[in-house]
């Protein structure tokens, strides 16, 4: 199923409620908010019936997630039948790789754990349709996973391989995010790291996703701009732009 279309800002929940009771269990995109608290508050008050009379109490579930475009909100509506199997933190699964952990051009596998969520709508990523994919070059044989996220965001082995190496996993529920502590090193003033922090002087509120604006667009720093966004969906949001500094300084992604 594709992902329905929705602007900044952009509320749909009624449409999204029909649309989840024709295909139970379907995770649909109901909402797309500006702010991680709007979009929470949303999804938490799904389940019930007073603020959204479309959800019937007790059918629906809902949850918040970071995509490119903002805050997505989205639902599934479960009543009618036998429980649904929950949507799970990490997948794990096997890419095929050049360079990374092997030699040069040798073609190898790699078993990864990524998150379970598209890194780029937030929507649930194709986990229970994973499928062993085997195949033949220069006469060996190799065996990689396969899967297709129903929100029809394609998965590229290098964007799943990066995701593993720069991206934590997601946190279990109610732990808080690790501080940011002091860089034993400061930055290079021209450097992409050392960008975002002279554009954070004097502006404790600055996010990573401005920051990674900055980077794209005043820049043309594309590939860094990205990095950020990535590890901004796997903290949920919770990302200053000095935190984006410090992510970038530390995996060796700040020279220019």
């Amino acid at each position: 199923m594709k992902v329905r279309r929705l602007r900044r800002t952009n509320v749909d929940h009624e449409g999204a409620a029909v649309e989840a009771r024709a295909h139970r269990g379907t995770w649909v995109l109901a909402a797309l908010y500006p702010t991680r608290d709007a979009a929470r508050k949303a999804a938490l008050l799904v389940p019930g019936d007073e603020a959204y009379p479309c959800y019937a109490a007790g059918e629906f579930e809902a949850y918040a997630a970071f995509s490119v475009d903002g805050w997505t909100v989205w639902v599934r509506w479960v009543a009618g039948g036998d429980p649904l199997p929950a949507l799970p933190d990490t997948m794990t699964v096997r890419v095929a790789s050049r360079g990374d952990w092997v030699e040069d051009g040798e073609l190898g596998v790699i078993t990864v754990t990524v998150a379970a969520r598209c890194a780029r709508c937030g929507g649930p990523r194709g986990w229970d349709t994973v499928r062993p994919d085997r195949f033949q070059e220069r006469g060996e044989w190799f065996t990689v996973d396969r899967w297709r996220n129903p929100c029809a965001h394609q998965d590229k082995c290098g964007d799943v391989l990066q995701e593993s190496r720069l991206r934590p996993l997601p946190r279990p529920a109610g732990m808080a995010a690790p501080r940011v502590r002091f860089m034993a090193h400061v930055p290079e003033p021209g450097s992409p790291a050392g960008l975002i922090l002279a554009a954070a002087e004097g502006r404790p509120t600055m996010h990573a996703a401005q920051a990674a604006e900055l980077l794209e667009t005043e820049h043309g720093l594309i590939a860094e701009a990205r990095l950020i966004r990535a590890e901004i969906a796997t903290r949920s949001g919770h990302m200053s732009a000095k935190a984006a500094a410090h992510f970038l300084h530390t995996t060796g992604k700040d020279a220019r």
